[in-house]
């Protein structure tokens, strides 16, 4: 998944090195804005005419792709060689920015198998405002471990956040992952982090409300189409997999607030799931934003740019504060 935007400013506030000559103003204010609530991979390119774009949500070992793809958009659009600004959470203002983005966060740890997002800046537990966690998707045979995270995680790494990804390359043993992310939990509670959401995509959203489930001390879980058994088309027995998912959720007890979101036409969905949401959420009192078939997204991976433009602010505001806002 990508974002890309054009807008015909430089971003606002402090750089280092020359600055364009077209002084900022409120298109480039907006455009800044918009960069800063998607996540990685990312990069923010400004013209010499002051003209600037970006992209963000690429995915790789490190964030090259997307620096040559903002290079190019900018190239195409201005006819100028553009020069980099911003590389994920890095002001970099035109210089290297291998000199400038270490592969690691200094300072930053593993925890427990959790590990810092690559070329990403990180607070750590004492400063930060809390930690995101975010769990991949899985297809058979693939390694996702360079996975982008889904945009809208951006939306809490603007408030402060740390983001540490739990990757796991094969997925043979879903009760020690889920025991393995609630113990890692645990550890960054130790360590200072006030506040650790997790949050994952199909396979990366089952096993964060898994570890939920094992009593990881997280403080929420933004779910996103979780999936565990294949598609629908390939299982032997359907019920199991809707019987998995009821002792999932009859397993978290009341005290983290959880977003679930399920998609129409999800080819991994054996229906009926969001209904066992609700109605077990009722009986337990779990504090928990369900959203289901939302309008317009289609699909297993249906949260892409637009999903994460629409629905990132209230995912936050529920996650934070319990107050459901629109359109969630």
């Amino acid at each position: 998944m990508t974002a890309a935007a054009h807008a015909q400013a430089p971003p606002p506030g402090p750089s280092q090195g020359p600055a364009p000559a077209q002084a900022p103003n409120s298109e480039a204010a907006r455009l800044l804005s918009d960069f800063q609530n998607f996540g990685p991979h990312r990069a923010f390119v400004v013209s010499p005419d002051g003209r600037a774009s970006w992209w963000a949500g690429a995915s790789g070992p490190d964030p090259a792709p997307a620096i040559a793809s903002a290079l190019k958009r900018c190239l195409e659009r201005t006819k100028q060689e553009c020069k980099l600004h911003i590389v994920n959470n890095y002001t970099v203002a035109g210089h290297e920015w291998r000199e400038l983005v270490p592969a690691r966060s200094v300072g930053a740890i593993d925890i427990g198998r959790l590990r810092p997002q690559p070329y990403w800046s990180m607070r750590g537990p004492q400063l930060a405002a809390g930690l995101l966690v975010w769990s991949h998707g899985y297809m058979a045979g693939r390694n996702s471990t360079e996975s982008a995270p889904q945009a809208w995680v951006g939306q809490f790494t603007r408030r402060g956040y740390d983001l540490y990804r739990f990757d796991r390359e094969w997925i043979t043993d879903w009760a020690s992952d889920a025991t393995a992310l609630a113990d890692a939990v645990a550890k960054a509670k130790a360590m200072g982090y006030r506040r650790v959401i997790l949050a994952g995509q199909s396979a990366g959203a089952w096993v964060s409300l898994a570890a939920l489930q094992r009593g990881a001390a997280a403080d929420g879980v933004i779910s996103i189409a979780a999936a565990h058994h294949g598609t629908v088309e390939k299982m032997r027995d359907p019920t199991r997999a809707r019987s998995e998912w009821q002792r999932v959720l009859e397993g978290i007890k009341r005290g983290p607030r959880l977003v679930v979101v399920n998609f129409a036409g999800d080819a991994y969905d054996v229906g009926g799931r969001m209904d066992d949401a609700r109605s077990i959420f009722a009986k337990s009192g779990v504090d928990a934003d369900i959203i289901d078939a939302p309008e317009g997204f289609n699909g297993h991976n249906a949260a892409d740019s637009t999903f994460s433009r629409k629905f990132g602010a209230c995912f936050t505001a529920f996650i934070e504060t319990g107050k459901k806002q629109a359109p969630c």
